[in-house]
């Protein structure tokens, strides 16, 4: 069976689960909107807001479904990933949630460092472990991480933490892919730059938010998270069936 067969028959038929972390704002409420349109019925899985948000995107008509849900608790992953599985089959899940602070490095204390890397990567890993044992078994699924900018250079910003998290997502992206491949399990990840958040403007503020619009940006503007939605969209559709282990940048050419 191809991978391409696989991925046609879990959404072929049924209603095809997606479960999106972080999902309740920014960027996460993007994706989530954007794969509930498409007809997925979306999980939005987050420590807060969750429940106003898909209040909102029901209202819509959209099949989409509130997940309390810390990913700092991996077993807490685990569980919730197996029980909506249960119910809707996974065809995406998409490990969104992420937090960052600018803060000068020899400022940045243990817990400091372990809370962001436990956001950061370690609840990405558990994600994606807890995905491919649903969806090895039926030899398809699409995985798709949220890395950054931040994964191929430094931010601008004294932000070495999170920038060190996000290197380490592009490289579990591409590892987990090779390995699940065999298995008809994609793994991909987007690689967003500086989009028009309440996260972004916590930590740059709005003013130097906007100054990168108009001098980092050769497309002259923030992203949105529409943009990134768009790009997960793709990543975990039968259009990018041939696609795996791709971090795709999102950044109005910001890294060119």
């Amino acid at each position: 069976m191809t991978q391409e067969t696989s991925e046609s028959r879990v959404r072929g038929g049924s209603p095809v689960g997606a479960l999106v972390t972080g999902g309740a704002r920014g960027i996460g409420r993007g994706i989530a909107e954007r794969l509930a349109r498409r007809g997925d019925i979306v999980f939005i899985a987050d420590i807060q807001g969750e429940e106003d948000t898909a209040r909102e995107l029901q209202a819509e008509g959209l099949d989409v479904r509130p997940l309390r849900l810390d990913v700092r608790d991996a077993n807490a992953i685990g569980a919730a990933v197996e029980h909506i599985d249960g119910d809707t089959p996974l065809g995406t899940v998409v490990n969104n949630a992420g937090i960052g602070w600018a803060r000068p490095l020899v400022e940045v204390t243990a817990e400091d460092f372990d809370g962001l890397m436990a956001v950061n990567l370690r609840a990405v890993f558990f994600g994606i472990q807890a995905a491919a044992k649903v969806m090895i078994p039926r030899g398809a699924g699409c995985i798709v991480n949220t890395a950054s900018t931040s994964a191929f250079t430094a931010s601008s910003t004294p932000m070495v933490p999170y920038d060190t998290s996000k290197g380490a997502v592009r490289m579990l992206t591409v590892a987990a892919a090779r390995e699940l491949a065999p298995f008809g399990v994609r793994v991909n990840a987007v690689a967003p730059g500086t989009i028009d958040t309440e996260m972004v403007r916590s930590v740059l503020g709005e003013s130097a938010a906007r100054a990168q619009a108009g001098t980092l940006i050769p497309l002259g503007r923030l992203g949105q998270p529409a943009d990134i939605a768009a790009a997960v969209d793709f990543l975990s559709s039968e259009a990018a069936s041939y696609v795996t282990g791709h971090v795709m940048v999102v950044d109005g050419g910001w890294l060119t």
